[in-house]
């Protein structure tokens, strides 16, 4: 790689999320990657001209130096909005905007002298026109003259609820990136007035519809749902056109939609999954479909289980759909994988874990789940957080209260299990019952063996038990057990009913 031409190492680095990487390959390679020319390309592709400074300053030094600064100041659009919030925190020991050297500050500030001294807070003067129901040209003033665009919404999960009115926060946040109630002043300009698109697009900003499309999306359902309930049509065709003016209802909007409206989904459901068919032209078993993958997504930390309940009743089969899901974000990792992967959280919040428990100890969803708290609990001896231990003994306890078995064929990460606790359900409560035995601690007692409710013979519980004791005796035989507590309890139960 080190003979391919200067332009096209300095295209290939443009395209990688991280180009540190590629510097480490050589000398030539870290004078390419650090070249100013290289950095800006990187910049514009990444982030785009209208975001470009503004990333550029929340990376900071060593990567933001003058010369870059010169470079993006030249061919970029620079927003006084910028520049004033730049004003309010240098200094001020904030993730965004103090990790910036005193020349590229007083560089970017004095790009226009008009923006130097100006006091005014851009951001505060939209809310302004529209709170005092001003003129559409007075935001087009602020967005052709003084290129106003917001700061780009955090990356991580674009999922902005107004469920109540913020208030207007004069402080930018730590991390730069703007606030909901910021995004929601935007969004109302861009409701009042679309044709505001336009302008930004002409100037560059081609991002707003995906920067704003569900604060924008959201603000227009609030609005519809407010006093009553209105037919599907009237909102899918407030949807299409919101689609028309170049906003996207994804499925990650969709899901957002669900969960804005979780607490009066039995009043609005059926309206809104019906305007998302007609609007996005498919079946509403499909916009169904995509609520529940969605609310199942591990990024989402569901604190209620209202909008989950309401989506999964309203699905023919639901259990096939969970599962499909759940293999699609890798609940439990690949077998090849699962016994090496480092796991030490549930994926989920609680109540999801929870809600599952609906189907049945012997169902299929909690099943599945169960191997991922097992899977979960070979690694919490190693981990340092007090909540997510919490969070997933909890979870093992409340499914074993409920009965739900031990699966034989993971073994192999039981063995790997240190903790007393989990290892005493394994051979004092589960298995003793397997077996038909009485359990010698008495807090254990409570397990009701689930298997034996669904075998048709007796001859199908003795193999059971026959591929436990197998497997058993090749743990105990072979010493592959990684730690005294295993040891000992798979010891004293596999002598107890070897036979």
């Amino acid at each position: 790689m080190n003979k391919l031409p200067v332009e096209l190492k300095v295209e290939l680095a443009r395209y990688i999320s991280n180009p540190s990487s590629l510097a480490r390959c050589s000398r030539e390679w870290y004078s390419v990657v650090n070249s100013t020319h290289t950095k800006y390309r990187w910049l514009l592709n990444k982030y785009g001209c209208i975001h470009a400074l503004f990333h550029a300053v929340r990376i900071g030094e060593p990567f933001l130096n003058l010369d870059v600064a010169e470079l993006v100041l030249k061919n970029s659009r620079i927003s006084r909005y910028l520049v004033q919030r730049l004003k309010l925190v240098y200094g001020k020991h904030c993730l965004w905007g103090s990790n910036i050297s005193n020349d590229v500050y007083e560089r970017i500030i004095n790009f226009k002298k008009e923006y130097k001294n100006d006091n005014h807070n851009d951001m505060h003067l939209i809310r302004q026109v529209l709170k005092k129901g001003g003129n559409e040209d007075d935001i087009k003033t602020i967005i052709e003259v003084y290129g106003f665009t917001p700061f780009p919404p955090k990356p991580t999960f674009r999922t902005y609820i107004f469920e109540n009115s913020a208030k207007y926060e004069d402080n930018l946040p730590q991390n730069g990136y703007a606030t909901a109630s910021e995004l929601k002043i935007v969004a109302k300009a861009i409701i009042a007035y679309p044709d505001l698109l336009n302008i930004w697009r002409k100037i560059g900003y081609h991002e707003i519809t995906k920067d704003l499309e569900n604060p924008v999306v959201q603000l227009t359902l609030l609005s519809l749902y407010s006093t009553e309930v209105p037919s599907a049509q009237i909102v899918a065709e407030k949807l299409c056109n919101l689609q028309s003016i170049g906003f996207s209802l994804t499925d990650t909007l969709v899901g957002n939609a669900i969960l804005l409206f979780k607490g009066r989904l039995v009043d609005v459901g059926e309206s809104l999954i019906e305007s998302f068919s007609i609007a996005r032209k498919l079946s509403k078993g499909d916009i169904l479909d995509i609520c529940l993958i969605e609310l199942l997504n591990p990024a989402r930390i569901l604190e209620q289980y209202d909008a989950l309940d309401y989506i999964i009743n309203s699905i023919n089969d639901p259990q096939k759909q969970i599962l499909s899901a759940f293999e699609k974000y890798k609940i439990v990792e690949d077998e090849n994988n699962s016994l090496t992967q480092p796991r030490m959280f549930l994926k989920y919040s609680l109540v999801v874990y929870r809600y599952m428990l609906r189907f049945g100890a012997k169902s299929p969803v909690v099943k599945y789940l169960m191997k991922e708290i097992v899977i979960v609990h070979t690694q919490l001896a190693y981990t340092e957080d007090a909540d997510k231990l919490r969070d997933a003994d909890a979870i093992l306890d409340e499914y074993y209260a409920f009965n739900v078995p031990f699966e034989q064929s993971l073994l192999p990460l039981f063995k790997k299990w240190t903790r007393a606790k989990p290892i005493s359900y394994l051979f004092k409560g589960y298995l003793p019952a397997l077996f038909g035995s009485e359990v010698q601690n008495q807090s254990f007692m409570t397990f009701q063996i689930p298997e034996v409710g669904v075998l048709t013979s007796p001859t199908q519980t003795e193999e059971l038990q026959r591929l436990w004791l197998e497997g058993i005796q090749k743990c105990v035989e072979s010493e592959e057990l990684v730690n005294d507590e295993f040891k000992t309890q798979a010891t004293e139960f596999f002598y107890r009913f070897y036979r």
